[in-house]
């Protein structure tokens, strides 16, 4: 894997889609802020309640389910716009949801994998450790091929099992890469994280090619 290609592809593609994505990054964690706060308003007055009524559990089921489809969605936005940043397209915000109609194959791809993972894990925690690198572009596959869920899984780490090593240490640069946004209070995991998966983005365009 050539790294400095990788990442330099990355960075060109965040930068020329940067106001969208950073901009898309903040309005989903406010809107996922917002329902993770009321969910946990919702779930202290049930506690607090005697007799919860079935209106309240109604509404904490709402909005828990609100929370999962945000992520998703979420996810699905940000893989989209890094696919498409590193392709060399310039997109506009709404061209980030063109892939959403995958949102109940991302589902089973998060359910699967990390089911996957965590059995890997208890079982000795080499399995595990090998599955998570295997998996990690799994939702590039799925969103990229338009594939199902079960077909991106097996086709990642089909991929990624050759370049093992060179794909878990590309993984730990993008970990440090997000892990600096933390530095910032947290704030400049808007412009990281989506820097970290276009740099994601472009290893899979390579590893896509080469194999």
């Amino acid at each position: 894997m050539q790294y400095g290609s990788i990442i330099q592809n990355g960075a060109r593609g965040f930068s020329r889609n940067a106001v969208v994505l950073i901009g898309f990054s903040i309005l989903y964690a406010i809107v996922l802020g917002v329902l993770v706060w009321a969910g946990s308003s919702l779930n202290l007055r049930l506690e607090d309640s005697d007799n919860a009524h079935w209106g309240a559990l109604l509404a904490y089921g709402v909005v828990l389910l609100l929370q999962v489809v945000v992520h998703l969605v979420g996810n699905l936005a940000l893989i989209n716009g890094a696919l498409m940043a590193v392709k060399g397209q310039t997109f506009r915000f709404g061209q980030l949801f063109s892939e959403t109609r995958q949102l109940f194959n991302l589902l089973g791809l998060h359910v699967f994998a990390a089911t996957a993972i965590l059995l890997g894990l208890l079982a000795f925690g080499i399995p595990g450790i090998y599955l998570s690198v295997g998996y990690w572009f799994a939702a590039f596959v799925l969103v990229d091929r338009k594939v199902a869920f079960l077909d991106a899984m097996s086709g990642a780490r089909r991929m990624v099992t050759p370049h093992w090593f060179d794909v878990a240490v590309l993984l730990l640069v993008i970990g440090v890469i997000s892990a600096v946004g933390v530095l910032a209070f947290g704030v400049g995991l808007f412009a990281t994280v989506p820097l970290a998966l276009c740099i994601g983005a472009s290893a899979y365009q390579q590893l896509s090619q080469g194999s």
